[in-house]
């Protein structure tokens, strides 16, 4: 069954804190107005599991993931598993069932100075190792009962379909994948393309779209990232300046039974637009695509 939630960086851009001033109440009283299930966790929540129990009981929201950045590239997978302690033992107490990540250790993402060209990538020899890396560290976190979901995400070593492609090939059987529909685009892919090649691998999901207009401003100026984020290169399924094929992508995921969280995680500037309208478009959508779109009332 597919789950509905969203993400906090629509109203307060994690990835760039000058962007979006809502404070955790407003985000988890316009997220269930809206009608999302679940939301993932900001850095604007508690990390204590009561605190955030009691926050999101309040508004009966589930925590659909805590994201987290890993440093595979400079320690072990027992050195990393330590170090996930925190998030591992939330995640057991919300319930939750995945494990989102992404390789942080020498990312450009939230370095302004940077440009999108300067990011960082793997030598073919390298591939072999970290693979096995993040597999021997999704098979640890499945003996506790929950799944890794590796998240392509740009400015990172893992961005462009031929690097999701090699990541897959070089893992298996327990490393799934969060798939993400803007990342992908922005690191040059066809989501439905990727999506149709990985999808029984797909743990999780993230749907956000892309500005065509301002993805080729960014690529001609080399911006920054966050310099992309601002000129508004992402927005939300619906909207009409958005180029993904998000019918494609839902048709992939319910012909396929997919049973996990689908996230509106569209890092959008939320200075642009109103962040409750932007997401209440985007879960109308998707609900419409995937054939249950609810009534008016």
């Amino acid at each position: 069954m597919i789950r509905y939630g969203t993400h906090p960086i629509a109203w307060s851009n994690d990835d760039d804190p000058t962007l979006g001033t809502a404070d955790l109440d407003r985000i988890l009283t316009e997220a269930a107005e809206i009608g999302f299930a679940g939301i993932e966790k900001g850095a604007s929540f508690p990390d204590d599991p009561d605190a955030l129990k009691e926050k999101l009981g309040a508004h009966k929201l589930d925590l659909a993931t805590a994201p987290s950045g890993l440093r595979l590239l400079e320690r072990s997978a027992d050195d990393e598993l330590t170090a996930l302690k925190p998030v591992i033992d939330l995640l057991k107490a919300m319930d939750a069932k995945v494990l989102v990540a992404y390789e942080a250790s020498n990312e450009i993402a939230s370095d302004d100075a940077k440009p999108i060209s300067a990011r960082p990538t793997l030598a073919p020899e390298d591939f072999s190792s970290f693979g096995l890396k993040l597999e021997q560290l999704a098979t640890a976190l499945a003996d506790q009962g929950l799944t890794l979901a590796y998240q392509p995400h740009m400015g990172t070593v893992v961005q462009t379909p031929d690097e999701i492609d090699r990541l897959m090939l070089e893992t298996g059987p327990n490393l799934k994948l969060c798939f993400d529909s803007g990342h992908v685009y922005f690191g040059g892919g066809d989501p439905a393309q990727v999506l149709t090649r990985h999808l029984p691998r797909v743990a999780h999901v993230h749907f956000s779209n892309i500005r065509v207009r301002e993805l080729t401003r960014a690529r001609m100026d080399d911006t920054s990232y966050l310099g992309a984020i601002r000129k508004g290169v992402f927005t939300v399924p619906g909207d009409r300046d958005g180029s993904v094929d998000f019918r494609t992508c839902m048709n992939l995921l319910t012909a396929s039974g997919f049973d996990g969280w689908v996230v509106v995680a569209a890092g959008c500037n939320p200075e642009r637009n109103d962040p409750a309208k932007d997401q209440a478009l985007a879960l109308r959508t998707l609900e419409a695509l995937s054939g249950n779109e609810r009534s008016a009332a």
